[in-house]
C-alpha cells in the first residue's frame, strides 16, 4: 500500500510540475475614454465596450486588482483568466463613459488618481465628488501622485524621502481625507521608476505599478508590476486577446533590471526554469526594430536568455518584449517585458 501511495504521490507531483507557470493575472491600464483626446491615450467609447465584450467572450474572470495581490501574497491562486482594469489620471471621460460599462455588469476596477488635478478643478478630471460617486460604483480609487512629473527626475535641493512624501505622500493623505482611501497602491506617472523609488515604496508599503506590458506571476515583483495598455496603438481586439491569454515567465523579483539607459543599445539579461518552454523559441523584440539578437541556452534545467538590440534605442520610453510559445498550450504565450527609460530625451 506505501508503495503504491508513493507512486501516486510521484505521478500527481509530476502532474502538476508539468502544468505552465500560469499568468496568475493580466492587469490592462487606460486612460482616456474618448474620441476628442490625444489618440495615442484613447479608446473610444464604443472601443471600450467591445473590450469589455472580449473578456465576456473570452471568459475571463474580472477581479478586484487590490484583493488579487493580496490573494498572491498569501499564495493563493487566482482564477484561471483572472484580468484586472485599471485606468490613469482620473480623466472626466472615465466616468461618463467607461464606468456605465462597468457598473452594469458591476465589475471591479482601479482608477489612479493624481490628485492635483482633482484639486484644480482641470475641466478634464474628475471632481471629488464624481470620485465618490465612482467609489460607490465599485471603484478602488488608488496613488497616481499629485502633479504626474517625471518622479525620476528629483529636484537637487530635496532629498529622495522629501520627493516622494511631497508627490506620493500627499496624494495619499489627500485620499485618505477624501475618500477614505486605506489601501497603498501606485501607478507610475508615466511609468517610470529608479531603484530609489522602488526603495521608497516597498518600505513605505506600496504596491507599485508600471507601463511594461505582461502577466503578473507570484514572482513579480511587487514595487514594478507590469500592465498591459490597452488605448491608442494598443487598442486592436485582434492583439489584445493573445495578452488577455498570455503567460507569465517565472522570473523571480531579484532579478528587476533598473530601467535607467545607461549604455544603448542595453543588454536584457534574465534566467527561470520551466518545462514548458523551448530555449530556442524564445524571442525578444524592441520597438521600431523588430526582432532583435535573442541568445536562450538551458542548463541544468535553467534557461538563460540574453537579448541586445542591432541598433540604439531612440525612444524615450522603449521596452524589449520577450515570448516564447507555452508547449503544452501552444495558443498561449509567455510574455516579459523590460521597459528603459531614455533620459537623454527630455520630453519623453
Amino acid at each position: 500500500m506505501k508503495a503504491i501511495i508513493h507512486r501516486l504521490t510521484l505521478l500527481i507531483t509530476s502532474v502538476l510540475l508539468s502544468f505552465p507557470s500560469m499568468a496568475e493575472l493580466v492587469i490592462l491600464q487606460y486612460h482616456h475614454v474618448a474620441t476628442n483626446t490625444p489618440a495615442v491615450s484613447s479608446i473610444s467609447p464604443q472601443g471600450f465596450a467591445e473590450h469589455m465584450d472580449l473578456l465576456e467572450k473570452e471568459n475571463m474572470v474580472v477581479v478586484d486588482l487590490y484583493e488579487a495581490m493580496q490573494a498572491l501574497d498569501r499564495g493563493e491562486t487566482l482564477p484561471d483568466r483572472a484580468v484586472a482594469i485599471t485606468f490613469d489620471d482620473a480623466y472626466l471621460s472615465v466616468y461618463e463613459n467607461a464606468l456605465p460599462i462597468l457598473a452594469k455588469r458591476k465589475w471591479p476596477f482601479t482608477m489612479f488618481v493624481n490628485t492635483a488635478a482633482v484639486d484644480g478643478n482641470h475641466n478634464v478630471a474628475m471632481s471629488w465628488d464624481q470620485l465618490r460617486d465612482m467609489q460607490r460604483q465599485g471603484g478602488v480609487l488608488a496613488n497616481h501622485s499629485v502633479n504626474h512629473p517625471y518622479l525620476i527626475e528629483r529636484p537637487e535641493t530635496l532629498s529622495i524621502e522629501q520627493w516622494l512624501d511631497q508627490e506620493i505622500g500627499h496624494a495619499q493623505r489627500r485620499l485618505e481625507k477624501e475618500l477614505g482611501i486605506s489601501i497603498r497602491m501606485h501607478a507610475y506617472p508615466y511609468g517610470e521608476f529608479n531603484q530609489d523609488i522602488i526603495d521608497w515604496m516597498a518600505s513605505n508599503g506600496y504596491l507599485a505599478f508600471g507601463q511594461q506590458s505582461g502577466a503578473v506571476s507570484r514572482h513579480s515583483h511587487r514595487q514594478a508590476l507590469p500592465r498591459y495598455p490597452a488605448s491608442g496603438i494598443y487598442a486592436n481586439p485582434k492583439t489584445l486577446v493573445t495578452k488577455l491569454h498570455s503567460l507569465a515567465f517565472p522570473i523571480k523579483a531579484d532579478q528587476l533590471i533598473e530601467p535607467i539607459l545607461h549604455d544603448n543599445p542595453p543588454t536584457l539579461s534574465f534566467a527561470f526554469s520551466s518545462d514548458d518552454i523551448r530555449p530556442h523559441q524564445i524571442q525578444c523584440f524592441a520597438g521600431g526594430q523588430g526582432a532583435i539578437s535573442t541568445k536562450a541556452t538551458r542548463q541544468d534545467g535553467v534557461i538563460t536568455v540574453e537579448a541586445k538590440a542591432d541598433n540604439p534605442i531612440t525612444a524615450g520610453r522603449p521596452r524589449y518584449n520577450c515570448t516564447a510559445p507555452s508547449i503544452q498550450q501552444p495558443s498561449r504565450y509567455y510574455w516579459y517585458s523590460q521597459f528603459w527609460t531614455n533620459t537623454d530625451i527630455p520630453n519623453r
